[in-house]
C-alpha cells in the first residue's frame, strides 16, 4: 500500500451489466464502498458553493481492472468472483474536466491481470471513478 494514503476494500465483479442489461463480456470491476463516492461527490458540491453536482458512475463507485481486453488465459476468467481486494488511494481527486476519480494502488489487481495473460498495468491506470457531470447539463468552456 502507499504510505500515508487511505486504505479501502472492494469486491470483484466480472462482466458487469450496464443500463439496458447489456453485458460487458471482457470487463472486470472492483465495486468499492459507496460511501467514498457519496463523500467525494458531496465535497465537490460544497467546493462548488452548492451550485454544481456530480452524478455517480454507471457501475457506481468502482475501479476498472480489465477494460474490454480479451484474456490470453481464459481458463482463469471468473476465478475470483466476489473476492475482496484491499487498495490504497490518493485522497486528492483528479479530473479531466468531466469525469472525477481517485488514483489507486493495488499490486494484487496487477497480479490478477498478469494471471489472465494481460499486461500488468492497464492502458488507463487504476483509479476509483466516483462521479461525472450530467451529460444533459454539461457545458464545455468556450
Amino acid at each position: 500500500m502507499l504510505p500515508g494514503c487511505p486504505i479501502s476494500i472492494g469486491t470483484l465483479r466480472y462482466s458487469p451489466k450496464l443500463i439496458g442489461n447489456r453485458s460487458e463480456k471482457w470487463w472486470i470491476v472492483l465495486d468499492c464502498n459507496p460511501g467514498l463516492g457519496v463523500y467525494y461527490r458531496h465535497q465537490f458540491w460544497l467546493a462548488r458553493h452548492r451550485t454544481e453536482k456530480l452524478v455517480r458512475a454507471s457501475w457506481a463507485d468502482h475501479i476498472t481492472v480489465v477494460r474490454n481486453e480479451e484474456p490470453l488465459f481464459k481458463e482463469v476468467w471468473e476465478k475470483y468472483p466476489g473476492r475482496s481486494f484491499e487498495f490504497s488511494y490518493d485522497p486528492m481527486p483528479e479530473s479531466n474536466g468531466f469525469y472525477w476519480w481517485l488514483s489507486v494502488y493495488c499490486p494484487e489487481l496487477w497480479n490478477l491481470r498478469v494471471e489472465l495473460g494481460l499486461l500488468r498495468e492497464p492502458e488507463i491506470p487504476f483509479h476509483l471513478s466516483f462521479g461525472h457531470y450530467d451529460e444533459n447539463n454539461f457545458l464545455l468552456p468556450e
